[in-house]
């Protein structure tokens, strides 16, 4: 991109002697700067998974939990994050999940599903990251507060985790289960890839590239192939969109990728993987236990995917129940003499919903997806051309193929209702909103219709900066 062909705006200025916009008095209260910042440690401890491992008899996270709780109520964030589109849609999916209870059968648990695991968590999680953020200089704060938790979670994956048949997890916490740990993992890969690209040293360009070598790798060595999945769609997608150079660089990157993938990870592993595509590999290449669990996996989950579409035909308004798929499972399987269900989880977090929540609340939660995934791409596409919007940009892009990551990886792994959606909704609600006022004050310091590469040059080191340089 040059800066000679510019013509945003009529008149010449050298971008170094505007005059700089004046900034908004600060008009937020003290409840919500009391709780934007622990909304901070909450969301780094909640992704970091810290205390999953050490000091977890200190129940930090809960207690930062309940603080954010009340500081959403006293600062009306609830009225900030509601009167947004996702939202709205998180709302009345709130709404079919409740309805859904009374419905159940068996609606004491569901009741236990709908109000600790949904409604006063995962909920309040999205109200907090769309209603707590004022500005854009916070959005950033949360950003790279997510960005660091991940490569934490990534440093206490490789430290304490375990291998068992050569897959990698946590032996205990949120992500003793492989492929949830692994959807975790691979989210933080486009958020570091954005770090890279608005790095302003070689230093911080390198560390990050190094930082996203070890999450592909660790992601890798938990044996989801979900993940993987996951991770090529994300890769196609880009490939799509780029240009040529664009195409060759992904070209080559997953060329060096896949040599380090080969050098580095068991045999095994990489048999498991070759199972997505041939249920017929030889045992000697990954042992007969994984070959056995691998094939039972892609059996069961066939079965299951079957059960689900049923229970959703036969429940259509409000399904089986919340988190009662289970329990139907195991009543259908033994009305059709085939003894007792598996008492497994649907393995899809979108039949997750329909056969639980209902066809209303599944329309919904697929609104909320699409509508997260919208809302960076669109940002990204209108801060293009611009060399003072360069650095937002690359950041919506990269929280763009975060929800492009989680769309895939939730069609294998029965994850509907944690706090994943509600976060990273939560942020596509609070940077587009906050963007569009720091959009304004950037562009107010016009660019000249014409300057040289020197001047060009100079205009980007003086620019007001989206994220500060990584050192």
């Amino acid at each position: 991109m040059t800066a000679g062909t510019y013509h945003s705006q009529p008149f010449p200025l050298p971008p170094h002697t505007a005059a700089p916009i004046a900034v908004l008095a600060d008009e937020t209260s003290p409840f919500q700067r009391l709780g934007f910042n622990v909304l901070l440690v909450f969301l780094f401890l909640a992704f970091s998974r810290v205390f999953d491992v050490k000091f977890g008899n200190l129940h930090i996270t809960g207690i930062a939990y309940r603080i954010v709780f009340a500081m959403v109520i006293l600062s009306q964030g609830f009225q900030v994050a509601l009167k947004s589109n996702i939202g709205k849609v998180l709302l009345g999916f709130t709404l079919c999940f409740g309805l859904s209870v009374p419905f159940s059968v068996w609606r004491s648990g569901s009741k236990e599903i709908f109000l600790n695991q949904w409604l006063t968590f995962s909920f309040v999680a999205f109200l907090a990251v769309a209603g707590l953020v004022s500005n854009y200089q916070q959005w950033l704060k949360v950003f790279r507060t997510l960005t660091y938790a991940l490569l934490a979670f990534t440093v206490i994956a490789n430290v304490w985790g375990v291998s068992v048949d050569g897959r990698l997890f946590l032996e205990q916490g949120k992500f003793s289960n492989p492929n949830e740990m692994a959807q975790a993992l691979l989210l933080g890969l486009p958020l570091w890839g954005a770090v890279m690209v608005i790095s302003k040293s070689l230093p911080g360009k390198v560390f990050a590239s190094v930082v996203m070598v070890v999450i592909l790798v660790t992601t890798f060595r938990t044996g989801s192939r979900g993940a993987m999945i996951a991770f090529a769609a994300m890769l196609l997608v880009a490939f799509l969109r780029a240009p040529v150079i664009g195409k060759i660089q992904i070209i080559l990157a997953g060329v060096l990728f896949l040599g380090i993938v080969l050098t580095t990870m068991p045999g095994k592993l990489v048999s498991r993987y070759k199972t997505v595509t041939d249920e017929d590999v030889d045992v000697r290449e990954m042992g007969e236990a994984m070959r056995d669990s691998a094939n039972s996996s892609m059996q069961s989950r066939k079965q299951l995917l079957r059960h689900s579409l049923i229970f959703t035909i036969r429940n259509p308004l409000f399904g089986v129940g919340p988190g009662m798929f289970v329990v139907a499972d195991d009543a259908y399987m033994k009305a059709g003499g085939l003894g007792k269900g598996s008492w497994l989880g649907t393995h899809n977090s979108y039949t997750e919903v329909s056969s639980e929540l209902g066809i209303p609340a599944f329309l919904l939660f697929v609104t909320a997806v699409a509508m997260a995934l919208k809302g960076p791409y669109s940002l990204y596409r209108k801060t293009r051309g611009d060399p003072r919007l360069e650095d937002m940009g690359t950041i919506a892009l990269g929280l763009h193929y975060c929800l492009v990551i989680y769309a895939v990886t939730i069609l294998f792994e029965h994850i509907a209702y944690t706090i994943m959606l509600p976060v990273f909704g939560g942020l596509v609600v609070s940077l587009v909103r906050t963007a569009e006022v720091e959009i304004r004050r950037i562009q107010a310091i016009p660019l000249p219709v014409s300057m040289s590469t020197t001047m060009f040059h100079s205009y980007l080191a003086k620019r007001p900066s989206c994220f500060p340089a990584q050192e």
